[in-house]
């Protein structure tokens, strides 16, 4: 008949299998389908990559600068690494210490490096008794945390430098007014604590408490802490923020990255040399670091009566570990200086 051939060339140029009822089956039809899908997915997916890039980009503009003088070391002794003078402020108001750092609306206490070894594997934090008597340069002998209120963040940067001889990289500070935006962005933290203790009508218990942001508050601010409490209480919510975006990788995470990101800008103070790039890099680094590759230091001290030094053979050996990136085998060394998880923290 002449109509056949019609009704068979059809099927045979589709070279698809023929069903019972005479149907071509759609199988390269459908796989085009799913390859267009996958196209598009992947078109979008940079789309996305890119607003958040955009959105980082903008969130790092907003991050408030400030000029700070740097003093160039000679780093031929050294292994390359990024290092972070961390300082803190706090509201204070109401407190029962009396110390002159609890007085400054600029300083909280907290002096921290945050450094990142050069092949950006590993790091480590190194927290500085801030009592501690220091050659503070142009000043004389003085306890570190008078440094910031007397000279700002200069002043503590070249003190710090000479101290250490670890050439510091950028100078950062925490608000601690904002712990509770950043805390709860984390999706709160977890501190433990040696034995039950009261803030502000709180109660945290013996263990393991976890935080949100407005427990996260009453911790750093009990009022009848001392200076030198709150400053390792904070320095204990730090390690537990820190630890947290390292475990759960939420600056990696697009889903997460945008209210961390938000949070963390709000409270942040940067030096005016401190480039968005800079800091997009850093957070990158900060949020695919895992935990385990950190490290966290308290300087050795002795402190004889009543005066706090450093412990200067130990102290030295301790910043030779960080210009040679080898935070992690300095601790291994001494395991003494390693900060602990729980710490003493009610008033004497």
């Amino acid at each position: 008949m002449p109509d056949t051939p019609s009704r068979i060339e059809p099927a045979a140029a589709t070279e698809e299998p023929i069903t019972a009822q005479g149907k071509p089956i759609r199988r390269r039809r459908g796989l085009r389908v799913v390859l267009l899908s996958f196209a598009s997915l992947i078109v979008l997916l940079g789309v996305v990559v890119a607003g958040g890039y955009a959105y980082v980009n903008n969130a790092a503009s907003s991050i408030q600068r400030i000029p700070v003088r740097f003093t160039a070391l000679d780093t031929a002794s050294s292994a390359g690494g990024m290092t972070i003078l961390l300082t803190s402020k706090i509201d204070t108001s109401g407190s029962a210490s009396s110390s002159a750092a609890s007085n400054s609306t600029e300083a909280g206490g907290l002096i921290m490096l945050l450094h990142i070894n050069a092949n950006e594997k590993a790091g480590g934090v190194v927290s500085i008794p801030p009592q501690t008597e220091v050659q503070v340069p142009g000043h004389g002998q003085l306890q570190l945390w008078n440094v910031l209120p007397l000279g700002g963040p200069s002043l503590l940067v070249k003190t710090v430098q000479s101290l250490t001889g670890v050439p510091i990289n950028h100078y950062a500070r925490i608000d601690f007014s904002h712990a509770a935006a950043m805390v709860n962005a984390l999706g709160g933290v977890t501190v433990t604590l040696p034995q039950q203790t009261k803030a502000f009508g709180h109660e945290f218990k013996a263990g393991a408490n976890q935080l949100n942001g407005v427990t996260a508050v009453d911790y750093v601010r009990q009022s009848s802490l001392t200076e030198q409490q709150r400053v390792l209480r904070q320095q204990s919510l730090m390690r537990a923020m820190l630890t947290k975006l390292a475990q759960q990788h939420l600056l990696a995470n697009p889903v997460t990255a945008v209210r961390v990101t938000n949070s963390i800008t709000k409270a942040l103070t940067v030096d005016s040399n401190f480039s968005n790039s800079q800091i997009e890099k850093l957070a990158t680094k900060l949020g695919t670091l895992g935990a385990s590759a950190s490290t966290f230091i308290t300087t050795p001290v002795t402190t004889t009566d009543g005066t706090t030094t450093l412990d200067n053979p130990l102290a030295s050996q301790l910043w030779n570990a960080m210009n040679h990136d080898s935070l992690a085998a300095f601790a291994k060394q001494h395991p003494s200086t390693v900060t602990p998880a729980v710490v003493k923290l009610l008033a004497a």
